[in-house]
């Protein structure tokens, strides 16, 4: 109590021998908070920055930054670099710095005498504020007048006189450890696909139940089945004909008696496989709906009787791919099988030539290799009665040999 009584009246004394100015009012003061983001156990700085955008010469401060001790720990704080020169490039005159398990204060006078004064500026930090991220959700840090034995207010002074600034708090975004993520592939069109959803439980507790959604779009792909991956003792899945791209599932891991089936703690586990059928060109994000089916479902995990907070969510995706129709021996890719595609060949292969747009029809000899002996198989067909080059020729088509790793403008066999 008696250290903030000596903040609020060293800082009355400063200023009470300062001439009075004209003021233009709080609102041309803002206090403002950076945020920050992590896992839980990890560290992060919090500035605590004024700006001044005509609102008078400012001869000190005062504040209090408030924050929830079952969300952030205070490790410390110390004063801003812009505060350290203040008093023309010196330290103020006096500059107390308090922690409190739920925060930080200080009160900043910069001259006694009134040499030194803060006119505009931006972005000028008068406190850093050193935290750890304790809990697991979203919290922030905001200006009060709560701390202390009398309270310290949030105020400038200017003139003599305290007003109040607006201020604005920060987000400090938690990670949460957890995740659910579904994977992400790649796929030819008119073959079978799967996506597996996964729970990676760092600091949960075992898990005795799931509720699941998960979106895809419907327009490339079709769910075939839906099979669990985990043990379930219950797994349930709503019928998902016609829904329009919502797979909803419920699984209960254990629930007969030792009940030690549960998903386990500490551990990456596949919880279920979609199988899917490709129907159409196009990539389909895979992503977790809050809510979904009908009935309508949330996302829940659950340990013992309590509902757990939903782990980080990691989208996956499958992209479905065809292949594409080219003319075997048409290097350079204009419709016409003559001299000019062996030329670009060479040129690609030894003079530092353009990339084929189509790989496959540069291996005119389909041995799955781009070489010299593609170039010379042309040069054989077009003026020595050599073959004709294999298929797809001589109109484009499909490539009857996919899978030997040469594709065609980006189709499957190009992955």
């Amino acid at each position: 109590m008696l250290r903030s009584m000596m903040i609020m009246l060293t800082i009355a004394m400063a200023v009470s021998f300062v001439p009075a100015v004209a003021i233009a009012g709080g609102s041309a003061f803002q206090f403002s908070l950076t945020g920050g983001a992590g896992a839980a156990g990890d560290s992060f700085t919090s500035a605590a920055l004024l700006d001044n955008a005509g609102g008078g010469d400012i001869q000190g401060w005062s504040f209090g930054v408030c924050s929830d001790p079952a969300a952030l720990t205070v490790d410390g704080a110390a004063s801003g670099a812009d505060t350290e020169t203040a008093k023309n490039g010196s330290a103020p005159d006096f500059n107390q710095i308090s922690t409190f398990a739920d925060g930080a204060t200080q009160g900043v006078v910069l001259c006694f005498t009134g040499c030194a004064v803060i006119g505009d500026t931006s972005g000028f930090e008068m406190l850093t504020i050193d935290y750890t991220i304790a809990g697991s959700s979203d919290t922030t840090i905001d200006y009060c007048g709560s701390l202390g034995a009398p309270p310290v207010n949030t105020v400038v002074v200017v003139g003599g006189a305290s007003l109040a600034p607006a201020t604005t708090g920060g987000l400090i975004d938690v990670i949460n450890p957890n995740q659910l993520s579904a994977s992400s592939g790649t796929a030819v069109l008119g073959d079978a696909a799967t996506t597996t959803v996964s729970f990676n439980n760092v600091n949960y507790p075992a898990i005795d139940a799931v509720q699941i959604n998960l979106g895809y779009d419907n327009t490339v792909v079709s769910a075939a089945s839906v099979d669990a991956d985990f043990a379930f003792e219950t797994f349930l899945v709503q019928d998902f004909t016609g829904n329009g791209g919502e797979i909803v599932v419920g699984g209960l891991a254990d629930i007969t008696p030792p009940l030690d089936g549960l998903i386990p703690a500490g551990a990456s586990t596949d919880l279920f496989t979609v199988t899917w059928n490709t129907d159409a060109e196009g990539t389909s994000a895979m992503t977790f709906p809050a809510t979904a089916g009908s009935p309508a479902q949330d996302l829940l995990f659950v340990a013992g009787q309590s509902s757990l907070e939903t782990p980080t969510l990691i989208d996956g995706s499958l992209t479905v791919v065809n292949f594409n129709q080219f003319l075997r021996s048409d290097c350079n890719s204009d419709g016409t099988v003559n001299i000019a595609d062996g030329v670009f060949g060479i040129n690609y292969l030894f003079q530092g030539g353009p990339d084929p747009v189509c790989d496959d029809a540069c291996d005119s000899n389909d041995d799955g290799a781009i070489d010299a002996a593609d170039m010379i198989y042309i040069f054989n067909y077009r003026f020595l009665e050599g073959p004709a080059p294999l298929a797809p020729f001589p109109s484009a088509d499909l490539d009857p040999t996919p899978g030997d790793g040469l594709g065609c403008d980006g189709d499957a066999d190009d992955l």
